[in-house]
């Protein structure tokens, strides 16, 4: 038996050695690292131009620019149109993060096979450090789950159509479309004067209450309804680019609405007008408080918004009624069954 214990320590020997070895990934082989589309950091981007074609340019490439000043994303062509924050720094995060599949033409002498030719949506991308890169978004490839892109004069590469969901973002895709900017958690009041309507939502809660109680023209009403309203505003959003207000003839004032919001513990007001001008009835124009934008809203949308608290008012009364409702009802089968 002693004779045998030397082998018997060596295969043990050998037994924890190849464990070790296996959970070091000693016989695996690597996963294969995916190569970034672009190789930057978002950080690293200074400016962005957009050629983008589409029917409503008629063949023709729509070009717009947006460029970092001072720390802040800015759209300065076609004109300085706002901007959605969110929208473009998820946007940078999206082309500093992308992936290219594989590669399928490594020097492609066809573009228009790809459809990388003159019907491409194209990015013109200047990094902090004056490097520039071009980047062309092309067709489906057969599998239809990836597009072609090529960026600068290399390769022709695959990458996943979700991804160019994320970066292939058109100039509308990065506007800010919503004129009434304000956070339900931080309102204290609307109030609305116009033709159709004319409320006031108002938070009674003191400073810090953990709910809010809200009464709409002196009525109490549910937070839930308040909440409502509030979204129903904010939510209303434009499918037409902006305008500069001072572009508007003629106008004539719609309504006003007036937002108190509490920011950083002090007090805000801001008052958005709303005007129509005769050429453009079916329009309202909200105009933002700073007086810089105009905003095409559908009127229908606008009048629906102004008259929801009525369905408020409406259904408070209901339930309000219903109690008395019963009494009577109580009383009528009491006194047939006298």
């Amino acid at each position: 038996m002693r004779k045998w214990v030397p082998t018997i320590l060596v295969v043990i020997v050998l037994i924890v050695g190849w464990v070790y070895a296996d959970s070091q990934n000693y016989f695996r082989e690597e996963e294969a690292v995916q190569a970034k589309l672009l190789g930057i950091q978002s950080g690293d981007i200074q400016s962005i131009t957009i050629h983008d074609i589409t029917e409503e340019t008629s063949g023709a490439a729509a070009t717009s620019t947006l460029t970092l000043e001072n720390g802040v994303w800015q759209m300065v062509e076609p004109k300085a149109y706002p901007l959605n924050g969110y929208s473009v720094s998820s946007w940078l995060d999206a082309l500093s993060g992308a992936n290219q599949e594989l590669v399928v033409e490594e020097a492609p002498t066809d573009l228009d096979k790809y459809g990388l030719g003159t019907d491409a949506t194209r990015m013109d991308i200047k990094l902090k450090d004056n490097r520039e890169i071009k980047m062309a978004i092309g067709g489906q490839l057969p599998a239809d789950d990836a597009r072609y892109v090529r960026v600068d004069s290399g390769p022709v590469v695959a990458v996943q159509t979700e991804t160019i969901t994320s970066i292939g973002l058109s100039r509308r895709d990065l506007l800010d479309t919503t004129p009434f900017n304000m956070d339900e958690t931080n309102v204290g009041s609307l109030e609305w004067e116009g033709e159709a309507a004319t409320w006031m939502l108002k938070s009674t809660s003191e400073n810090g209450a953990a709910e809010q109680t809200w009464t709409l023209n002196g009525k109490t009403i549910e937070a839930t309804d308040a909440v409502s309203l509030i979204g129903k505003i904010k939510n209303l959003s434009t499918a037409d680019d902006v305008r500069k207000a001072s572009e508007l003839k003629n106008s004539v004032p719609r309504f006003t609405l007036s937002v108190e919001e509490t920011v950083n513990g002090q007090q805000v007001r801001d008052v958005y007008r709303g005007l129509t001008v005769p050429s453009e009835s079916d329009q309202i124009w909200v105009i933002t408080p700073d007086g810089q934008w105009a905003y095409a809203m559908d009127a229908t949308s606008l009048t629906e918004a102004e008259k929801f608290p009525d369905t408020i008012k409406a259904s408070t009364t209901s339930s309000e009624e219903t109690p008395s409702s019963v009494n009577d009802a109580t009383t009528s089968s009491s006194t047939d069954g006298k």
